[in-house]
């Protein structure tokens, strides 16, 4: 019998030992003015590590952005050749072959991804002063691709410039006259 009362005697003591080494621990005791200190230095780092990741979001925006204003300067140049390209090949040819149409295609997409780049949609604006011949037709193609190129170049990301969406809509206008010239 005495075995079993110290027996028990010794589970109750080792269960309140237990029980008081789960109780909190005192540094983080918000009226102790250490644990308090600590408990604001926490709260103070995560909101730092949240702006932290906030400024590389940012940062990783304005990365994108550039590049994406650097792909569209770049489709703007190729844009310039191929109309450079497709009117000296007419001049030198007198004809439009597949390798041309082909160019004429691709100056089509890049004209689109330009002009949805700049901030334009779909329209059917009508060409002002439609050219006479393929000859002339071709010529203000490679200006108007040129102008488009120097507009794309000298706008800013951050603007939509009207100028460039009119200049895309005019070239997709001339794209498609030259391409119901060659059908």
């Amino acid at each position: 019998m005495l075995f079993r009362v110290l027996l028990l005697s010794l589970l109750i003591t080792c269960a309140f030992g237990l029980a008081y080494s789960q109780q909190a621990d005192p540094s983080n005791n918000p009226n102790d003015s250490m644990g308090a200190d600590k408990g604001a230095r926490s709260r103070h780092d995560k909101d730092l590590i949240g702006d932290v990741q906030q400024e590389m979001l940012v940062r990783r925006e304005i990365e994108t952005a550039e590049k994406d204003h650097r792909e569209n300067v770049d489709r703007a140049r190729e844009a310039a050749q191929l109309s450079t390209e497709l009117r000296d090949s007419f001049l030198t040819n007198k004809v439009l072959g597949r390798t041309e149409i082909k160019k004429l295609e691709r100056l089509e997409k890049i004209t689109r991804k330009i002009r949805s780049e700049a901030g334009g949609s779909e329209d059917d604006a009508a060409l002002e002063n439609p050219p006479n011949e393929i000859v002339s037709a071709l010529s203000r193609l490679a200006e108007t691709s040129d102008k488009l190129k120097k507009g794309v170049e000298d706008t800013p990301r951050q603007v939509i410039s009207a100028a460039v969406i009119e200049r895309a809509n005019e070239l997709l206008e001339l794209i498609h006259y030259v391409r119901n010239y060659t059908h």
